[in-house]
């Protein structure tokens, strides 16, 4: 629940799955994120909440007191919800949402499965579009909000939230750059790489690196399907360049690595939930559009795909 602070969804999750690991797997959340809040808590009362072993954690008198606390809380504000859902009327209703193809991954059905399961009675449209397609649908009424990459700026469209995507190259978790931080492209120059061609937004970010880094690419395969781009990369086809959101799901569970481009020229992608502005949206539209909303929002300030 949103309405709860981020420790106490972080603190409740890891005492439930006993390691920062799994918790950072469930919440989508990078374990070092989770860990800082836990450790400034018990900064804060001067006693530990978990005892740290090497098989897991395991909470203190101190942790079982404060999540006994924090189920309470949780129960009492369930109720409320319940009673203002039926005040609202927010028991049933539908909501139209217009995505971009990258969005449309494990991490982001995890948020709406979360969402399904705090109001059951809701249920969702989830249409896959491009950016043009996506504003056109915002303004003609056929989706109640969007989630667009670098949307043009125009009175038709409101952005609601926004989180920075960066870019970086992506290579296979057994490839000799995989280790790296960070990376500069012209770096790139002895190592295949596989191009990500037009209409995929990605194209004109690597014609910018190739003029200003004056190098020229191994290029072995070229493609304007990103599924098609993540499985070559995933096999050692080749190197490519893509945005975290790009391979999220793929990151967490081991096959690609992410390397941040530190290239100057280099420009984050921008994620945006946007409306109509002149649209009324229903009261289910308005509640999932709040819900994402702050779930951009720890995006941005948590790094959560980053």
């Amino acid at each position: 629940m949103f309405a709860f602070s981020r420790f106490l969804l972080y603190f409740t999750e890891v005492a439930r799955q006993g390691s920062l690991r799994k918790a950072s797997e469930v919440l989508h959340v990078s374990a070092s994120s989770i860990d800082r809040q836990i450790l400034r808590v018990e900064e804060q009362l001067d006693m530990p909440l978990f005892e740290r072993h090497p098989s897991g954690l395991r909470m203190t008198a101190a942790g079982e007191i404060l999540l006994n606390a924090a189920k309470n809380w949780q129960r009492e504000f369930g109720r409320v919800c319940t009673q203002l859902d039926d005040l609202r009327g927010l028991r049933h209703g539908h909501v139209h949402i217009a995505t971009i193809d990258a969005i449309n991954r494990g991490f982001f059905s995890s948020i709406l499965q979360r969402i399904r399961g705090e109001y059951p009675g809701i249920s969702f449209t989830l249409t896959t579009m491009s950016n043009i397609h996506i504003a056109n649908a915002l303004t003609s009424g056929d989706a109640d909000f969007g989630i667009m990459l670098n949307p043009q700026s125009s009175r038709e469209l409101l952005v609601k939230s926004f989180a920075d995507l960066r870019l970086g190259i992506v290579v296979s978790s057994q490839h000799p750059l995989a280790n790296r931080e960070s990376i500069r492209f012209s770096h790139c120059e002895s190592w295949p790489f596989i191009v990500p061609a037009a209409p995929l937004m990605l194209a004109d970010p690597l014609e910018a690196l190739i003029n200003s880094s004056g190098i020229k690419i191994q290029e072995v395969a070229r493609t304007n399907n990103i599924h098609m781009l993540r499985s070559l990369v995933r096999d050692d086809v080749g190197i490519s360049l893509m945005c975290w959101l790009d391979i999220v799901d793929e990151y967490r569970r081991g096959e690609l690595k992410f390397i941040p481009l530190i290239d100057s020229v280099l420009k984050p992608f921008t994620l945006s939930l946007c409306v109509a502005p002149q649209r009324q949206l229903s009261i289910a539209a308005s509640m999932m559009l709040r819900e994402l909303e702050s779930f951009f929002a720890l995006m941005q300030s948590e790094e959560l795909l980053a």
